[in-house]
């Protein structure tokens, strides 16, 4: 591999972001797609984005815009202003599109900001490529990267676009552990980045020799790390539709006046008060109609004799009897 090159590759990973960021150089099998990611500063925010063709990025052919055209044949383009990147797509390529192209940003009576990116299509596989572009992983555990190339002695790396970059066979990116394994038989090294936040969401790139693929990386959260937060916001957002509901029923089943808030909880106070009493008398009545069950029956096991026991001192003579009253129930 060339040290210069080397070199400026080096530079341009561990130097940070610039105002527009991008992969260098890509290969792509003839027939294939890829998308090119353009990360860009807070500033341009709210600018036209745009893709265009030729060596001098403020003479180069515009193919694609943010604005309009934003498909053009096979090429589009989207911004993304939240993370702060625009990407373009471009399909079915052809070995016609070998060129050099520009992530540019309009800039009103400046001349634009940009970045260049060569674009190579070929027959073979010399060049980096991954079997997608998309990977996901979950939020605590770790992803893995499969990059395959073509030239087994040229120097792996794995960087984040517009960031730092990991060499050789482990490092770290924004804190995070990652671990570099190269299997020069069938060609491919393996990236694995370990306890993924979501804040590690972004592009990334596979790096050989000068040759270079992107990655977007997407960190989702679990299904059992759904937060108290959000349980509570649905059920704040279930109580007020229904409460909302609530009041439309009653203001259409009533007159046209609007009613102030505190009538309302006045009549909501009223009814809750009404309810409760309702309760208390069921239980009083329940309880009486028992207790009057229990006499009854109390009085049926005995209907004619009631007897009485008396208490006497210890040692004396004791006469037990039974007095037979009558019982007025009984006829």
């Amino acid at each position: 591999m060339d040290p210069l090159m080397l070199l400026f590759l080096l530079i341009a990973g561990l130097t940070g972001a610039d105002s527009v960021s991008s992969v260098r150089q890509v290969t792509v099998q003839s027939g294939g797609s890829v998308t090119i990611p353009c990360l860009y500063e807070d500033t341009y925010k709210n600018h036209v984005k745009y893709w265009c063709k030729g060596d001098d990025g403020q003479s180069c052919t515009s193919i694609v815009r943010t604005d309009f055209p934003q498909k053009k044949g096979d090429v589009s383009i989207r911004d993304d202003p939240e993370q702060q990147v625009f990407t373009v797509t471009m399909n079915n390529l052809k070995i016609e599109d070998n060129d050099t192209y520009w992530c540019r940003v309009e800039i009103s009576g400046h001349s634009d900001d940009g970045e260049w990116v060569t674009l190579s299509v070929s027959d073979g596989s010399s060049g980096v490529s991954v079997d997608n572009q998309e990977v996901t992983g979950v939020e605590g555990d770790s992803v893995s990267v499969q990059c395959r190339y073509g030239d087994s002695n040229s120097q792996k790396m794995f960087c984040k676009i517009g960031g730092s970059c990991v060499l050789g066979n482990s490092g770290s990116l924004d804190g995070r552990p990652v671990e570099i394994r190269d299997d020069r038989v069938n060609k491919v090294f393996s990236v694995t980045m370990w306890g993924l936040e979501r804040k590690d969401t972004g592009w990334y790139r596979c790096d050989a020799g000068h040759l270079q693929i992107p990655v977007h990386i997407t960190v989702k959260v679990t299904t059992t790390a759904i937060t108290e937060e959000t349980i509570k916001a649905s059920a704040a957002g279930f109580t007020t539709k229904m409460l909302l509901q609530t009041v439309s029923a009653h203001d259409e089943g009533g007159n046209n006046e609007t009613e102030s808030p505190l009538v309302q909880l006045a009549l909501y106070v009223g009814l809750g008060l009404l309810v409760l009493l309702l309760i208390i008398i069921f239980i009083i009545i329940t309880w009486k109609v028992l207790h009057k069950h229990k006499k009854k029956f109390t009085r049926q096991q005995n209907p004619g004799r009631t007897e009485f026991i008396a208490s006497v001192e210890p040692g004396a003579d004791v006469t037990y009897s039974s007095i037979l009253l009558p019982n007025p129930e009984v006829r």
